[in-house]
């Protein structure tokens, strides 16, 4: 998809150059068995299109390019090749099922809501026809992959750089089973450092050899981990060591791919013997206040008493700086009012306009002059567009994004919570205090990192359906919540562990060396997401 990172255009289309060591590989790899006919449907500024004329002269390609100028630079670079200005899904039709040696490219990376209409339409009626059934969360990378695997022959070579989410988002799974089912081998290739400067969206590269009909095996899949671009040559590709392809596509993802034997066997007996809980048995978990507008909703003490609506504000917490232990007390939210922070939440109510008092009147007024009610949340509220709903106080907080692991945090304070942080409730009988100190804990910790999913900034994120199923203790004896909140302040991160694992996963009949290879997957997995906050690198 041809357009710079950084510039506004490629964060809606989606497209990023891709480096020419990168495309150099995937090409080299593509063309490995004497392809003769490649396609690349996303071909962006011909970065693909180009290594192919260099490596296989005598290569016939096909590319298209939605955009026409991009489209036309690539003719004059690349003369030989066949170049059609256009949307692929419009393109492509059934009697190119099956036409192809090889498919290179980099497929845009485009939301849903950005990805537009026509050429949605299109490529989701090819993900239908495969039996696949894409919903709005679907980005428009994921038809692309299904329209290059339809079009590649039996024993064809498939070599995209794909987004990290392939391996770990809930709405990839059907599109991981469909790769499993059609492709005889898969080798995902993963960096430690972000393949393309200037943004959060890490890459992995895909390298498939198509399976020839429906009485083939399931694929068997190799990882290979580079430190950075520099390390990428057909060698590390080749020699990665192959495991058959055997998950539960619906819940587990190709992360666990991660994990050796051992783990991977420990993973499925913990949650099958059915020892643990999970976090849904015994609390709820729901999103933070939506606002619609942070900055203009979210105030603090100083400016709601300049605006004169202190008296309708509410205690909110923000920011995870501001719950730093596994208790927030009201005297440290408190402290947050002291030091000036955004801890208010204007809660104007469902009035009307002509019942706002002069003071929210006027500041409603100004917040439509700066077109905060045609924001989507505000304007889907309106007339009363300043109303804020559910915004009731949980009994405790868990981070969405979270740095070690995810922590449960008491709410002491009283505050309810923007939808930067989950909202927690526990079910009747539970301990809220038990339950924040015996979230810390290496089955929770190391299942958070299988079972959620990693961005390019190396932090974890935990959907609210994704944390009521992490396997959790079963209510037992107390845990010592005081000093296991001066731990987790003071970062004694492994120390809490060390308290929390000798309390509660003994009695839930997990053994020593268990619980050491759940510790271990936690620290792999978690320190392999962290090293690229500590490492990103422009490449």
């Amino acid at each position: 998809m041809p357009v710079r990172a950084g510039v506004t255009p490629s964060k809606l289309r989606g497209g990023y150059y891709t480096p020419a060591a990168v495309a150099d590989v995937l090409v080299a790899w593509a063309l490995g068995d004497g392809a003769t006919r490649v396609l690349e449907p996303s071909a962006g500024d011909g970065a693909f299109v180009a290594a192919v004329a260099r490596q296989s002269p005598a290569a016939v390609v096909d590319a298209v390019e939605l955009d026409p100028l991009e489209a036309e630079g690539i003719r004059r670079r690349v003369p030989a090749a066949t170049v059609t200005a256009g949307d692929v899904f419009g393109w492509y039709s059934p009697d190119r099922d099956g036409s192809y040696d090889a498919v290179v490219g980099n497929p845009p990376f485009i939301r849903y809501q950005t990805f537009p209409e026509a050429h949605r339409a299109a490529g989701f009626a090819l993900m239908h026809d495969e039996g696949l059934r894409p919903n709005r969360l679907t980005n428009a990378w994921v038809p692309f992959v299904v329209l290059a695997t339809r079009a590649l022959a039996a024993g064809g070579r498939l070599a995209m750089v794909l987004p990290a989410e392939l391996l770990q988002v809930t709405y990839a799974g059907e599109l991981r089973e469909y790769l499993s089912r059609r492709f005889r081998t898969l080798t995902v290739v993963t960096f430690r450092r972000l393949v393309f400067a200037g943004i959060q969206q890490e890459t992995v590269l895909m390298l498939g050899v198509r399976g020839r009909g429906p009485e083939d095996p399931p694929a068997t899949m190799s990882f290979v981990e580079l430190d950075g671009v520099d390390e990428l040559n057909a060698d590390a590709v080749d020699t990665a060591e192959r495991v058959a392809v055997d998950l539960d596509h619906g819940r587990e993802k190709w992360t666990q791919y991660y994990l050796s034997a051992r783990e991977l066997g420990l993973v499925r007996e913990v949650e099958a013997a059915g020892a643990l809980a999970v976090l849904g048995e015994l609390a709820s978990v729901d999103v933070g206040v939506v606002t619609g507008r942070n900055e203009f909703f979210v105030l603090t003490p100083s400016q709601a008493d300049a605006l004169g609506v202190r008296d309708q504000c509410v205690a909110i917490v923000g920011r995870s700086a501001q719950i730093p232990g596994l208790v927030l007390s009201k005297q440290e939210w408190q402290e947050a009012v002291d030091a000036d922070g955004r801890c208010l939440l204007l809660q104007l109510g469902r009035t009307a306009r002509d019942s706002l008092n002069p003071a929210a009147l006027a500041y409603v007024e100004a917040g439509e002059a700066a077109g905060h009610h045609r924001g989507y949340k505000c304007r889907i509220r309106l007339p009363e567009w300043w109303f804020v709903p559910s915004t009731a106080v949980p009994d405790a907080f868990l981070l969405r994004q979270v740095h070690d692991g995810p922590r449960i945090v008491v709410n002491a304070a009283g505050a309810t919570c923007t939808d930067t942080i989950h909202r927690v409730r526990v079910r009747g009988g539970v301990d809220v205090k038990w339950l924040a100190a015996a979230s810390v804990n290496s089955a929770t910790f190391a299942f958070s990192e299988i079972r959620g999913r990693s961005y390019g900034g190396g932090v974890l994120e935990l959907e609210p359906n994704e944390a009521d199923a992490l396997p959790f203790p079963r209510p037992g004896d107390e845990l010592p919540v005081d000093d296991l909140d001066a731990w987790a302040r003071g970062k004694r991160v492994e120390a809490v562990l060390d308290e929390v694992d000798r309390v509660v996963l003994g009695d839930c009949g997990l053994t020593p060396a268990e619980v050491a290879v759940l510790r271990g997957i936690w620290r792999e997995l978690s320190g392999r997401r962290r090293s690229r906050t500590r490492r990103r690198a422009k490449l």
